[in-house]
């Protein structure tokens, strides 16, 4: 195997300068929980495993309204982890894991994995990973569309790669899951409007000032307008 997301980037830094506001008050990232929220409310699950957790951005997605027994969080980050310990020790563990390299010994109804997969240069060695530790569903968010386009933003995301329509589907399919439901979000508005413009933008995406705050929530109501059909927001349910 060649270079994972944990040899090429520090995750400790990048959730510490790049990622924090953006995670909550970001207009994408609210509309994505919003979406992803629909999908959710359409499956039953009682055990999850969160690939990705970060800090717990997600635990209150995945468990409000819920007799969730079991939830685990993994992350490649100690600080974010650490994070995660902080805020919601008391509902689950959160446990250090490469997804890229292993899995854990146990098996969950339902494994999330949210803006994850974009990151991850051995992306079919995680899904293959991801499928030995779901019990029933995979639910997955990430980006789609031109990465060379939008290089200059999606690199300082720490991105490698958007995928091409149909492209993630078919590499869930090899690692043995079926295709529950796909979503394409974000045209006109998001994709290709403001995903250009992200380009050239020097916003400081851990910590939004008044300006950025007003900023996200006009293009959060701008984004009600966006297809659900076409766009470079991706989310997946996949069943096994």
């Amino acid at each position: 195997m060649g270079q994972t997301a944990a040899d090429m980037f520090d995750y400790d830094q990048i959730w510490t300068s790049v990622y924090g506001d953006i995670q909550r008050l970001g207009p994408v990232h609210r509309h994505m929980r919003r979406l992803l929220t629909k999908l959710l409310n359409r499956i039953e699950f009682r055990s999850v495993l969160e690939i990705g957790c970060g800090p717990g951005t997600n635990v209150e997605l995945l468990c409000r309204g819920r007799q969730i027994e079991r939830f685990t969080g993994a992350d490649i980050s100690p600080w974010a982890l650490e994070q995660a310990r902080q805020r919601f020790g008391s509902l689950g563990q959160f446990v250090e894991l490469d997804i890229e390299r292993s899995h854990l010994d146990d098996v969950w109804d339902l494994v999330f994995c949210s803006l994850v997969m974009e990151h991850l240069p051995q992306d079919q060695a995680a899904l293959e990973h991801m499928r030995a530790m779901a019990g029933r569903y995979l639910l997955i968010s990430t980006m789609a569309g031109n990465f060379e386009r939008y290089r200059a933003w999606d690199e300082k995301m720490g991105h490698v790669r958007n995928y091409q329509v149909g492209e993630l589907e078919e590499k869930l399919r090899k690692a043995g899951f079926r295709v529950r439901e796909s979503i394409y979000w974000g045209f006109p508005f998001y994709t290709p409007l403001v995903r250009t413009l992200q380009n050239h933008a020097s916003t400081d995406t851990a910590h939004f000032g008044l300006g950025t705050r007003l900023l996200a929530q006009g293009l959060y109501w701008l984004y009600w307008l966006n297809s659900s059909r076409r766009g470079d927001l991706l989310i997946v349910l996949a069943e096994v």
